[in-house]
């Protein structure tokens, strides 16, 4: 069983542009194999035909499977850390909070949808072939965009912990995206989901509870 520890060794990194075609190539096989025939048809042997190398030439950049899922899962949090942080730039201060929410929202939701099959793999995966102090960095660097970004939106914070407020916030969208994609509940949609979280952390970030009306009695109305 191949550890954390071993799950990165790559025999060769890819230093010209040849090669570093060639390891997009594996990378992108494998995530078709995924897609189309699901995590268990991931052989080594399957990717290299996929991806139209060698088993050989493979193997001369990713020393086995759960390296390639690792250099996926990197992949794929720098993609969602460049994300966040075009959403949550400076240039966006200013913009309406809930078109903010929103735009983080589907952004995140729309990379988890574009390969579903592989973010399930690096869910149930990811975190067996790569090291915690990676995921922990990634969620340190994507609290910090959302806190700096919360400290300087001119919308009316109803937190008064900014670093738990982002925190709490990131996490909750996160946990919510990646339950349905693993779960993949009958009648929860996408649009419902996005909804409901852009709902969820606008009431906790920025909006208070509508207050509740009370219902006027019958002798009120006559």
């Amino acid at each position: 069983m191949t550890t954390r520890a071993n799950a990165k060794t790559s025999r060769k990194p890819p230093r010209q542009a040849r090669s570093q075609a060639t390891v997009s190539a594996i990378l992108e096989a494998t995530i078709r194999i995924f897609e189309r025939e699901g995590m268990e048809a991931a052989t080594t042997t399957h990717i290299a035909n996929v991806a139209g190398v060698s088993v050989g030439t493979l193997y001369q950049y990713f020393a086995s499977r759960d390296a390639i899922l690792d250099a996926l899962q990197d992949r794929e949090l720098d993609r969602a850390l460049a994300l966040m942080g075009d959403v949550l730039s400076d240039k966006n201060v200013r913009r309406e909070p809930r078109a903010t929410v929103t735009a983080v929202v589907r952004s995140l939701a729309g990379m988890y949808a574009s390969s579903p099959s592989l973010h399930r793999a690096l869910v149930v995966e990811g975190l067996r072939v790569t090291k915690p102090e990676r995921v922990e960095a990634f969620d340190l660097r994507v609290v910090t965009i959302v806190r700096h970004f919360l400290a300087q939106t001119g919308a009316r914070v109803r937190r008064t912990n900014i670093e738990a407020a982002a925190f709490v916030a990131f996490q909750a969208v996160r946990a919510v995206m990646l339950a349905r994609l693993l779960e993949r509940p009958v009648g929860l949609d996408e649009k419902a989901v996005e909804d409901e979280l852009v709902d969820l952390v606008m009431r906790y970030l920025i909006e208070d509870a509508p207050p509740k009306k009370t219902p006027r009695s019958p002798a009120a109305t006559g």
